[in-house]
């Protein structure tokens, strides 16, 4: 990672490995800006984007656990303003695996808008899916926010933001180490997307940087937190981490089989294989061993059963390789793991 960033492939970066439920490993290089006036450390807080969807997944899979909700619920009957247009089928595990066809995004006017939780409920409650459910895999890739989100809300009868803290946040004591929503203390903290490789404009900076999205709670997206704690929540899934076990090992085995339907054939090399909330990784006939989620900037969160290891790589460089981060490839070819697109 030194390399990287002391050549300007790079702006700031963290790697984080647990092994066995311990953390191995806790690096960090680089700067929060080019400039480099202010070194990055392992207290630094990343954007790490759909990463954030990892996490939102498995608070939905601690409500299925405590028998909040089922896979199966049909969401019309929990959230009644949802009951319309084409969506009287869907069911939350069409959320989960992206094909419920609600992947379009309401254009809202301004960030204000966009940052209005209830507000954006209200819109795609009142939407039609593109297709009908259950039929066709396309990413939600904003949309999995308040549908997601609002599903979960009322299932646990609290807001989102609470549902994430109480079943993944607080258990894990990263309190202070991940944010749907960053607060003051924690935007002090706050590593900037760097766009200057894009050479004009740049999604990624233009989000996640504006502070009115920065601070609303956008599970989809807007994910801000450091390696450490992207990593021990993937090892938490996977084992015990100072005694706590987010998911047992049945919950975890339904999440992280395939689940693309029979009539969308896909890709072989597509990487939206999707188990229940969680990106496949590796060949078809060992999909779930390795499972996790990338963001739009290049960070990750990784869980390889097999071997007991979890892992978070963050980063602040926006590339115009994406989904293509040739760091993040070299990370995985030292660490013997297989290259992931996403």
């Amino acid at each position: 990672m030194d390399d990287a960033t002391r050549i300007g492939e790079e702006c700031g970066c963290q790697l984080a490995i647990y092994h066995h439920g311990k953390l191995v490993l806790d690096l960090c290089s680089g700067y929060y800006s080019p400039d480099q006036a202010r070194p990055i450390t392992s207290d630094s807080l990343f954007p790490v984007f759909s990463c954030g969807k990892g996490v939102m997944t498995t608070a939905m899979h601690c409500l299925v656990r405590r028998g909040l909700i089922s896979y199966d619920t049909r969401i019309g009957d929990i959230w009644p303003a949802f009951d319309c247009n084409r969506k009287q089928d869907i069911q939350l595990w069409h959320f989960m695996t992206h094909t419920a066809g609600m992947q379009q995004l309401p254009v809202p006017r301004d960030s204000e808008e966009l940052a209005a939780w209830d507000y954006m409920c209200t819109i795609l409650a009142k939407s039609a899916p593109a297709w009908a459910p259950g039929t066709k895999c396309a990413y939600h890739g904003i949309t999995f926010a308040w549908l997601m989100g609002e599903t979960a809300a009322i299932a646990a009868r609290k807001t989102c933001r609470d549902v994430v803290m109480d079943e993944v946040i607080k258990p894990l004591g990263i309190e202070k180490e991940f944010f749907f929503g960053t607060n003051s203390e924690a935007d002090q903290r706050f590593v900037p997307v760097d766009g200057s490789a894009k050479n004009g404009y740049d999604w990624c900076a233009a989000f996640i940087n504006n502070p009115v999205l920065r601070h609303a709670v956008i599970p989809s997206a807007n994910g801000v937190c450091s390696a450490r704690a992207l990593a021990r929540h993937y090892a938490a899934l996977i084992g015990e981490v100072d005694g706590v076990r987010l998911l047992n090992d049945s919950l975890l085995d339904n999440a992280t089989k395939l689940n693309r339907p029979k009539e969308d054939s896909g890709k072989s090399g597509d990487w939206v294989r999707f188990g229940l909330g969680y990106v496949l990784t590796g060949p078809e006939d060992n999909l779930g061993i390795r499972f996790g989620h990338g963001g739009a900037c290049g960070s990750e969160g990784l869980a390889d059963r097999e071997n007991d290891v979890a892992l978070a790589f963050t980063k602040n460089k926006s590339l115009p390789t994406h989904p293509v981060h040739p760091i993040r490839d070299r990370i995985s070819k030292a660490l013997g793991l297989p290259i992931r697109i996403w």
